[in-house]
This record gives structure tokens, C-alpha cells and sequence, in this order.
């Protein structure tokens, strides 16, 4: 990519993320983003249709820095893999308020990070999920609704509880009860 074209997507990238923090993302315009990032309105479309493009374009961003966060995880902790997760929704709390509120966007995040999680469980434990009377989707379906479940309702609640308090929630409530339903041995840590 050329660099000015790289330069502006960053700049109005990072307008837009600006201004969730300030306001919901409904009431943005391209205006407001282009006045903020001092981009040609008329740039603008050059490289993008309309608003919504520019935030799939962030929210692709978002879903490339968790798969990182997952690959990078080195003790292999379903709690430390929840403290990593939302100490980046504390981190960008806005933006995932934005995505959350969406229902197209948390509906792809779900699914993006629901096949992330399947490849793991099948990945990790074929041999065992053969006995589970659980089909593995609806388990990885069912962590990963409850895992952004709970960052909404922890957004929601002005974050009342600490990054560490609910990676552990998440591990407890959400990864051992679904191990155990699935009849999987490893309910503590992944391999």
C-alpha cells in the first residue's frame, strides 16, 4: 500500500475512534470524521463507500490484535487469555461499546472469534470430544456468546469489577463449565 494511502486510512482510523470515545457511533458522520482526521471529505471516498466501511476496517484491526493476543498467550491460562481480552476492551471501552451495541458487528466479531475457539476445542481435544454428547459449535458458540455477554454487561455496569476479577469469572463460570459439559479433562488450562 502507498504510503500516503496507508497515512490516510490511519488518520481516519484513529478520528474515528476518537470520536466513539466522545459519542455514540450512530451519530458520527463522514463530516465529523474527516474534520477530525483534516482529510478532503472528498478523500474520503476515495477510499471508503460510506462510515460503516471505515468501522469494519477498525473492527478487522480489533479481530487481528485478538488472534495476536491468542497466539502470543504463553502459559496457556484461560484466565490469563480473559485478563488479556478485557484488558483490551478496558483499553479501547468505547470502541467496543460501539461494536457491541452493533448488532451486525458483534454478530461478526461472534462468529469471527466463535471459529477461532472450535479450532482450538477440536484442535486440542478430538479424541475426547468423540464422547460428548455436545456438538463442539454449539459449546464454542456458547463460550464465546457468553464471554462478550459478560463484556457487555461489565461495560454496561461502568466496569465495577477489575480486569482480573473477571478474566477469573470468565475462566470459572464460562471455560470450566463448558469443559465440564463437553467431558473434557483439561479444565484449568488449554494445551
Amino acid at each position: 500500500m502507498d504510503r500516503r494511502v496507508a497515512r490516510t486510512k490511519r488518520l481516519l482510523a484513529q478520528a474515528l475512534v476518537e470520536l466513539v470515545n466522545e459519542q455514540p457511533y450512530e451519530t458520527i458522520t463522514i463530516r465529523d470524521i474527516t474534520d477530525r482526521a483534516d482529510i478532503g471529505y472528498a478523500t474520503y471516498f476515495r477510499h471508503y463507500e460510506g462510515k460503516d466501511d471505515l468501522m469494519l476496517e477498525v473492527f478487522t484491526q480489533i479481530i487481528t490484535d485478538l488472534e495476536s493476543l491468542h497466539e502470543t498467550r504463553i502459559d496457556h491460562s484461560f484466565e490469563r487469555e480473559g485478563y488479556l481480552f478485557f484488558q483490551q476492551v478496558a483499553d479501547n471501552r468505547a470502541l467496543y461499546r460501539s461494536i457491541l451495541d452493533s448488532r451486525a458487528f458483534s454478530r461478526k466479531l461472534r462468529e469471527h472469534i466463535t471459529l477461532i475457539v472450535l479450532d482450538q476445542i477440536v484442535e486440542n481435544h478430538a479424541d475426547e470430544l468423540e464422547r460428548s454428547e455436545i456438538p463442539p459449535e454449539i459449546a464454542a458458540h456458547h463460550l464465546v456468546s457468553s464471554l462478550l455477554g459478560l463484556a457487555d454487561w461489565w461495560l454496561s455496569n461502568d466496569q465495577s469489577y477489575t480486569v482480573v476479577q473477571m478474566a477469573r469469572f470468565y475462566e470459572r463460570l464460562v471455560v470450566q463449565t463448558t469443559w465440564h459439559a463437553l467431558g473434557l479433562s483439561n479444565t484449568i488450562a488449554s494445551t
